[in-house]
């Protein structure tokens, strides 16, 4: 006759419960309702933990946990797995209203097999030792009162029973986070024993790796052949030798899967040696990323940064770049060649040293600035050139930013400007000597017209006194004397004009001749006296020279010598004192024109040469003039192979002329032979 075994198992007396891999519940029977006061229907198709969720141990651990990891044993092993006493608290409903009764149990997991072999539910015998394990409770209490009995020694048994299985539900758990963490990890792990190398655990992460699975139990050299010439065996076999860890930054792993195309990858990794109990190495561990992308971020940074390199290298600018706080890590070749400093001299702060020392605090201050505000960084300095000297650059930096905004580095460049410089300061000095010519233009016209109205005056007097008394004798003598003497004033102003024109133009030549230097000295005095007479002027001679002849033009010599007397008178307020001093100078000879007058400021000094250029009209100086008299003697004198100089030590204090013309004894030589 055939077995009905749903009918045996619902009438079993011994509590069963079926839960598949989601702990719901499949089927329970008559006994295990009675066991756990639930009705069946309140339980199939439910989750275990949800109809029983028990309470909380003493130790903080939960009561379900204990059934939880047997049921995971039971289905990941294959194998039965019993719990000898667990507490677990049985919610009931009862007249007086829900109850929980903390309860002992002992429990034993059995796998099912579809006809697959795979395990797809777990039954649960579960004995109810409630009762049991109180007894027990109260013959402990009556041992530790009255002492030891048999009893009491079984009940000591039973206790090492249940503080095993509470070392084992410990063990267990913490076997199970082991291997959990070990198959949920992102980084590749796997252990080999042996020298053979033979897998005996590999997680989820390493199978991605290798792109291969089912190969626990298999020797390494069999299931990736193609590192035999790639010195990872040769590392497994040190590491086994030496015992001490290898590990690899960054090396390249080339893998051939059974399916795909041959491939290289980039790995961090480490081989940790395994020892036993007596310090033997049994296995290796081997732990490690895919940094192949990394890797391949890295040397897409290099190439990046050899093409600015290259780049920044190739630009005619001095390029330079700095970190977020100002401190310079890169400058090319061009910095070096242009400062002359070793390579690296110039890192962090230390680029202030190729600074002028007048530059500094300014450029500092702008750049800190910069670095506070992150406005662009413009400014011209000074930088020491290769040669020592300093030439003028003109420095830019901008920030570059992140996705956030925030500045992560500068880049900055600088540009030599010298030669710009050096045009730009002729070009000023062009615009301002333009600017003075023009100021000295509007003064000597407005000279010009002075002095040519001065005796329009008198002339045009004199016609007065012709239409006047056309018939008297002296009335037209004193008119033709007026009009003669300013006519010859003028005409004195015009030649002053023509000669300045044609010395500037070089049409001047001069008439030389052997000439002495006593008759030009004395027919310029006679020149001057008048005015010097005039004014009431003491006036000196000291010649320390003994007939002293040149190769000269003597007019035009007495021109030069004239003038600078006659500005002498003109600028020496009255009764003041005119000298003219006469020595030798080596084949040379001095002539030095000195007074006590009003003096020359340092401004007007370093142009009192130029044309125009005349000190301000004084009450005491009448004279006038255009200006161009010491610039005409200058010229003179220079075309004589002479030097003319002024000096005077300000206003008030006056003035010292120092004219120097050589004795050219070899023309003087060569006339006399001609003649």
């Amino acid at each position: 006759m055939s077995i009905q075994f749903d009918r045996l198992f619902q009438h079993s007396p011994n509590a069963y419960m079926v839960v598949d891999r989601q702990w719901r519940f499949v089927e329970v029977n008559h006994a295990y309702e009675l066991l756990t006061g639930t009705p069946r229907a309140q339980m199939l198709g439910r989750a275990v933990f949800d109809v029983f969720p028990g309470a909380t141990n003493d130790d903080g651990s939960q009561h379900a946990d204990a059934v939880r990891l047997s049921l995971e044993r039971a289905f990941a092993t294959g194998e039965r797995d019993v719990l000898a006493l667990i507490p677990y608290a049985i919610e009931s409903d009862t007249p007086e209203g829900r109850v929980v009764d903390l309860r002992y149990w002992s429990a034993t997991h059995t796998p099912l097999r579809d006809d697959a072999g795979n395990v797809f539910a777990v039954m649960q015998h579960t004995t109810d030792v409630t009762e049991v394990h109180r007894l027990r409770e109260e013959v402990r209490r009556a041992r530790e009162a009255t002492g030891l009995t048999a009893e009491q020694m079984s009940e000591g048994v039973l206790s090492r029973a249940a503080a095993v299985q509470r070392d084992n539900l410990r063990l267990s758990a913490r076997q199970a986070f082991l291997v959990d963490l070990f198959e949920q990890a992102p980084g590749f792990m796997a252990v080999l024993r042996g020298p053979d190398n033979v897998f005996e655990l590999a997680n989820q992460a390493y199978e991605r790796l290798i792109n291969r699975t089912d190969f626990i139990g298999v020797p390494l050299r069999d299931v990736l052949p193609e590192l035999s010439d790639q010195g990872f065996f040769e590392l497994l076999d040190q590491v086994r030798e030496t015992g001490n860890p290898f590990v690899g930054r960054g090396m390249p792993v080339t893998l051939r899967p059974d399916e795909g195309d041959q491939h290289t990858i980039f790995v961090d990794f480490i081989y940790q040696p395994i020892r036993d109990s007596h310090g033997h190495i049994e296995g290796i561990f081997v732990q490690g990323a895919d940094v192949t992308g990394r890797e391949a971020a890295l040397s897409a940074l290099r190439e990046s940064e050899g093409r600015f390199r290259t780049i920044a290298n190739l630009v005619p600018q001095m390029v330079w770049s700095t970190r977020a706080n100002g401190e310079i890590d890169y400058c090319n070749q061009r910095w070096y060649d242009f400062t002359g400093l070793p390579d690296g001299a110039t890192r962090g702060h230390e680029w202030d040293g190729a600074l002028h020392p007048d530059d500094r605090d300014r450029a500092w201050a702008l750049w800190r600035r910069s670095l506070a505000t992150g406005e662009p960084y413009d400014i011209e300095y000074r930088l020491r050139f290769n040669t020592g000297e300093y030439r003028w650059v003109l420095g830019r930096a901008l920030p570059m930013r992140d996705a956030m905004g925030q500045i992560v580095r500068w880049m900055g460049t600088c540009t030599d400007i010298q030669d710009q410089k050096r045009v730009q300061e002729m070009l000023e000095r062009s615009q301002e000597a333009l600017r003075t010519a023009d100021r000295q233009k509007d003064h000597f016209l407005a000279m010009l017209a002075h002095e040519l109205r001065n005796p329009l005056a008198p002339i045009a007097t004199a016609a007065q006194l012709l239409k006047m008394a056309p018939d008297r004798v002296q009335t037209v003598l004193q008119a033709s004397e007026i009009i003669d003497r300013q006519a010859i004033h003028m005409g004195n102003l015009v030649e002053d004009l023509m000669d300045v024109s044609r010395v500037t133009r070089g049409l001047t030549a001069l008439k030389r001749r052997r000439v002495r230097l006593s008759d030009i000295v004395e027919a310029a005095i006679e020149q001057t006296m008048p005015l010097m007479t005039r004014r009431g002027h003491r006036f000196t001679l000291a010649d320390r020279t003994a007939d002293v002849e040149l190769w000269a033009d003597p007019s035009r010599l007495t021109q030069i010598l004239s003038n600078l007397l006659n500005n002498a008178a003109k600028y020496t307020p009255p009764n003041g004192t005119v000298a003219l001093e006469i020595e030798p100078l080596g084949s040379d000879v001095l002539l030095r024109v000195r007074d006590n007058g009003i003096g020359i400021d340092s401004e007007l000094l370093a142009r009192v040469f130029d044309l125009f250029a005349q000190a301000e009209t004084t009450p005491d100086r009448h004279e006038g003039g255009l200006g161009v008299g010491l610039a005409l003697a200058r010229s003179l004198t220079r075309l004589h192979g002479g030097t003319l100089s002024a000096f005077s030590d300000g206003a008030g204090e006056g003035s010292t002329f120092e004219l120097v013309l050589p004795i050219d004894l070899a023309s003087m030589h060569d006339e006399d032979a001609s003649g």
